[in-house]
Formats: structure tokens, C-alpha cells, sequence
């Protein structure tokens, strides 16, 4: 009885883990964040804007727009973010674009999601499908070709997660966030660290780091 009970048991730590790492195992069909390309609101400098069929390239997290037949990869050196209706996204450096998971003032937690390019080749061994991301980093500019984009299994999918804090951009780690942290709030923040239940990986964990920031 006594071995059933711990069996049962362990089946129950199990689970969870189980259904964690199914829900991490995220895919898209096409290399693009939208099915197709939506017209978006690129926001500027100085509250000027303008609006394009844009879409965001999974191979880097680029903003792309649609430019006839083409797609182009956007100079985004005067682009401040952009807007897909309720979806915001802010721009992370000259070539990446993170979607506003939460935001709180003029502080925003950011979520880069790219194509795992190590599973994907894991995955296709270099095969057809690689050939679609195989294009320069800027400046690029490339003609849709039919369904040549899709990929039956489904790209799979990594986020890697960045704040934006009073304008300056950095990645989520413990090193880069706590320069910001409040320092009345230093110890509440150490023992957060502490928390193994609490993660840099975890988008409602990060959440809560938004009221160790300096004001």
C-alpha cells in the first residue's frame, strides 16, 4: 500500500512537469508572426506615425512590410514600435521587435519570439525548409512565392524575453534588472531570486518585477 501511495504520488509531481514542457513546445505553420500581412500602426518619434501591411519575420523577430508583390525588411531607425489593432510591438534594436506582454508607465516587458533554428535542423537536417530562412539580416527584401513558407510540421518556436526600462532596452536576467531596482527594495528582490518557484522564463513571474523599479 505504502509503495502504491508513493507511486501515485510521484505520478502527481509528474504531471505538471509533463503538461510544462508540452505547453513550451510552441509552433507556427509560416515564418511570419500573422498568417497574413495586417495593416499596423509604425509608431515614430515625436508622436508621428505611419501606417503599412506589415508582419513580423520569425527568422529574427524583424518588422517586414509589404511593398507590392514583395516583402521588405523594415530600416526601423526612426521606428519606436508598432501596432497590429490590440497587439503592441516595441522595437529591441535595429533589427528585432518584442511584443508587449505587460506594460506598466513607460515601462514594458518585451517578448522576442524567433524560430529555434538548432530544433529546426535537428528536426529537418538541413532539409527543404531551411532554404525559406536563408535571407540577409537587413536590408532584405525577397518575393512571396506561393505556399513556399509553410511548413506542414510547424516551425518550432523560442521567446526570449527583454524590459525596456525609462527608454533603455536589456535582457531579463538578475545582472541587467536589478541596476533598476529601487534600493529600499534590494532585499525583497534577493529574496524573490530565491523563490525556485519564480523564473526568468515566466512572463507573469517577470510581471511582478515592476514594482522593483525606480521611479
Amino acid at each position: 500500500m505504502r509503495k502504491i501511495i508513493l507511486a501515485l504520488f510521484s505520478f502527481c509531481l509528474i504531471l505538471p512537469i509533463a503538461a510544462q514542457q508540452q505547453k513550451a513546445d510552441v509552433r507556427s505553420h509560416t515564418i511570419f508572426a500573422f498568417p497574413e500581412f495586417k495593416e499596423a500602426k509604425v509608431l515614430q518619434p515625436f508622436g508621428r506615425f505611419t501606417k503599412a501591411k506589415a508582419n513580423i519575420l520569425l527568422k529574427n523577430g524583424a518588422l517586414c512590410f509589404m511593398q507590392e508583390d514583395k516583402v521588405m525588411q523594415a530600416y526601423t531607425r526612426n521606428v519606436l514600435g508598432v501596432e497590429f489593432d490590440s497587439i503592441q510591438y516595441r522595437k529591441v534594436d535595429e533589427t528585432k521587435m518584442g511584443r508587449v506582454v505587460a506594460q506598466k508607465n513607460h515601462d514594458y516587458l518585451l517578448c522576442v519570439t524567433t524560430i529555434n533554428m538548432e530544433k529546426l535542423k535537428a528536426e529537418t537536417t538541413g532539409g527543404d525548409n531551411m532554404q525559406f530562412l536563408d535571407m540577409p539580416e537587413t536590408g532584405a527584401f525577397f518575393e512571396i512565392d506561393g505556399g513556399a513558407f509553410e511548413f506542414d510540421k510547424g516551425y518550432p518556436l523560442q521567446n526570449k524575453y527583454y524590459f525596456s526600462v525609462k527608454g533603455q532596452v536589456f535582457p531579463a536576467n538578475e545582472t541587467n534588472f536589478k541596476k533598476h531596482v529601487k534600493p529600499d527594495m534590494m532585499k525583497a528582490f534577493k529574496r524573490l531570486m530565491n523563490d525556485r518557484y519564480w523564473s526568468w522564463n515566466d512572463p507573469a513571474s517577470l510581471t511582478q518585477l515592476f514594482t522593483y523599479i525606480k521611479e
